[in-house]
């Protein structure tokens, strides 16, 4: 590539989280007081704080919310919280394979919750005392029904041909923006495909890795799909990080995206539209976790320029800064650098592109977000002795804080390990729950 690719604006300026922390912390305190329905409703403050008044009865024991294209039910009573959520009716035919595959999401994707049929109808179900409804639990409950659901329901429709139990309530993008949309997708495949082609030529396989992820990151990021499109694009994520050689790799990439490129504009604008939803897929950014997320590609990119492969800057720049789109509801201040440097660096020489976004990761890693004017990415700073030795000192830091957790990880799943080889399933049962919690803990850490 000799310049890099058009930006595309997205279709949501904000992708900011709707979480309220404080919400949160009052969550936390109003169980530890024993008032258990004021903190779970304090809970689903913290979610999004209009969806209680909207979606819930004048006590408050009573909720149906949209998530998606399920309806989370839940109920207060009888000194218990009720959870669920109608999944799909069976369809006549492939029922027992669709069931085979239902007995593997809840041994492998649900955790608390459980599958219950009745009759043709599948829904996730939890319950437990309301004293026993701590906020941790709660929410790690409602995130693992509304991603499950709302993730796994077009596939199953598709593929096995059952129906829906609840037609979501959408807002369709207006005719022109599905218009520029559909277009854009379109325009990004065939950029893509014609820099995989040239990378290709020369044996670039990495490079073409690297942007073909990118046009996946990158249209989930313009046109922030819902539906078979939505589950399309994280299949085909999920497939670039297997294990398997990187041509292979690539060649499968590169079949999606000729694929996508020739799906008709009718099927991709049908997966257009606005919901509503109750739990993010999405982790909620802060400048901490994007900092260690950026970390490594700090020093990377550094090395890159210092050694002037400004080609090899850009590209990995762009992957990280699409792929944190990708993964997180990113924060407004985040957003205006990140965005600003991508619409900036759009359709510039390398050189040029990788100047620009330089700037902005080292706004980024600096804790740097105030707004310097318009062009506040022109004339980037360069890599002085003192830059770089605060640069490797973050990169230092960040590094060590990774480090603790892995190990940490590490050593609770050999015990996990050791219990099961020697056959004490009470040792693991209790470790394992005990590892659930960690990683609870720090996704909510992760939110904050």
């Amino acid at each position: 590539m000799k310049t890099t690719h058009a930006y595309v604006a997205p279709a949501i300026g904000s992708t900011q989280s709707k979480v309220s922390m404080e919400a949160w912390e009052q969550s936390l305190e109003r169980y530890n007081e024993g008032k258990h329905l004021e903190a779970f409703h304090l809970l689903l403050d913290h979610l999004n704080p209009g969806f209680r008044a909207k979606y819930g009865n004048a006590d408050g024991t009573e909720f149906h919310i949209p998530h998606g294209s399920i309806l989370v039910n839940i109920l207060v009573r009888d000194g218990r919280l009720e959870v669920h959520a109608d999944f799909l009716r069976l369809p006549e035919k492939g029922r027992v394979a669709m069931l085979r595959q239902v007995a593997d999401l809840t041994l492998n994707r649900l955790l608390l919750p459980r599958f219950r049929k009745e009759g043709d109808r599948l829904r996730m179900e939890y319950v437990c005392p309301l004293a026993q409804s701590h906020p941790h639990k709660i929410y790690f409950v409602l995130r693992n029904i509304c991603h499950v659901g709302d993730r796994y329901d077009d596939e199953f429709c598709t593929k096995f041909g059952a129906e829906r139990c609840y037609e979501p309530r959408v807002t369709p993008y207006s005719a022109e923006e599905c218009a520029r949309i559909v277009e854009a997708i379109r325009a990004t495949c065939r950029e893509t495909l014609d820099a995989v082609k040239e990378y290709d030529a020369e044996r670039k396989y990495g490079y073409s890795w690297n942007v073909i992820d990118t046009a996946f990151y990158k249209i989930s990021y313009f046109a922030q799909p819902q539906g078979q499109l939505s589950n399309d694009l994280d299949k085909a994520v999920d497939d670039m990080d297997r294990e398997l050689p990187v041509a292979e790799l690539v060649a499968k990439g590169r079949a999606f995206l000729e694929k996508l490129l020739v799906t008709p504009g009718e099927q991709l604008a049908a997966d257009l539209y606005f919901v509503d939803t109750l739990v993010s897929t999405k982790r909620r950014s802060s400048l901490a976790n994007v900092q260690e997320n950026m970390k490594d590609l700090y020093q990377e990119a550094t090395e890159a320029i210092e050694a002037e492969n400004y080609e090899r800057s850009v590209v990995r720049i762009l992957y990280k800064f699409y792929e944190m789109y990708f993964y997180n509801d990113v924060q407004d201040d985040i957003n205006t650098v990140v965005a600003r440097a991508l619409k900036q660096s759009a359709g510039k020489p390398m050189e040029e592109a990788s100047e620009i976004l330089y700037a902005a990761l080292e706004k980024l890693m600096d804790d740097d977000l105030e707004e310097d004017g318009p062009d506040f990415f022109s004339g980037a700073a360069g890599l002085d002795g003192g830059t770089a030795e605060a640069a490797a000192e973050q990169i230092a830091r960040l590094q060590q804080t990774a480090a603790e957790m892995q190990s940490q990880v590490a050593r609770m799943q050999a015990d996990m390990q050791a219990a099961m080889a020697r056959g004490d399933m009470a040792e693991y049962m209790r470790l394992a729950m005990e590892f659930q919690q960690k990683m609870m803990e720090q996704a909510l850490k992760d939110q904050q």
